[in-house]
């Protein structure tokens, strides 16, 4: 994803780096572009690249080339981009974030997927996916999901769209006690968007009459402990930036 590295070190995974090109470069390394010779290279959260990336992208589409960083010596390469964003970039392209001329070079043919929120009836095929899918990588012996549960997530909005169904799936999968997920196994702010009384496992605090604030900070505590302190996972289980969570832990006082 585009999203999760900074400028320096996307350029450097995407098209490669020479020996000596910048501090620990102590090979020679090709890119994911390199190594995508003869396939297809999935690009997720394209809006959020670089100016300065987006050139080197360009090159790339236009010469069929790929030049490391730290040379100016030019690599064949034969490639097929696909690409994604939630941005618009039209918008991007008038406010200057995104060129023009990258933006038609990757327009060859499109395809409009409407947000979440504007389907869904897809709710309960994802949800029967997803369930599927992270049972069998967690070893989790489920038998399926509850109605009621399916009924509840098509109740939600999901302003982070699929992914965060997927995090929300993956949260009730590994934290279960049961053969089917059920209402309380919804995570805390969905099981309060239900009418849900509180779990066993937010015993320690009582949701209603609370605050936002301190509903969001039990749920980012809860998660954070589940994940065993590891940041970067309870934002991806959460459905938002690592740096949104860095703000809302320094936040809350959260450690």
């Amino acid at each position: 994803t585009c999203a999760a590295l900074p400028d320096s070190l996307l350029e450097s995974e995407l098209f490669g780096y020479t020996k000596g090109a910048f501090t620990g470069a102590t090979a020679d390394k090709a890119g994911h572009i390199e190594s995508a010779e003869g396939g297809t290279l999935f690009l997720d959260e394209l809006g959020e690249m670089s100016l300065q990336a987006q050139v080197r992208l360009l090159r790339v589409l236009e010469q069929r080339e790929v030049v490391r960083v730290g040379t100016s010596a030019p690599i064949p390469v034969d490639i097929r981009i696909v690409a994604a964003t939630n941005k618009n970039l039209e918008e991007e392209v008038v406010q200057g974030r995104f060129r023009q001329d990258l933006y038609f070079r990757l327009r060859v043919v499109a395809v409009e997927l409407p947000p979440l929120q504007q389907r869904l009836e897809d709710v309960p095929l994802l949800v029967e996916s997803f369930v599927n899918e992270l049972a069998e990588q967690h070893g989790v012996p489920l038998k399926g999901v509850s109605t009621e549960v399916v009924g509840a997530l098509q109740a939600h909005d999901w302003p982070g769209n699929v992914r965060e169904l997927r995090n929300v799936i993956e949260y009730m999968v590994v934290t279960t006690s049961n053969a089917t997920l059920e209402l309380e196994d919804l995570p805390e702010p969905l099981r309060i968007e239900a009418g849900v009384p509180s779990s066993p496992l937010s015993s320690t605090l009582e949701m209603a009459g609370r605050t936002v604030r301190e509903v969001e900070r039990e749920h980012i505590r809860q998660t954070l402990a589940l994940m065993e302190g590891n940041r970067a996972k309870a934002a991806d289980m959460m459905g938002i930036g690592e740096r949104t969570l860095y703000r809302k832990i320094r936040e809350y006082g959260l450690t």
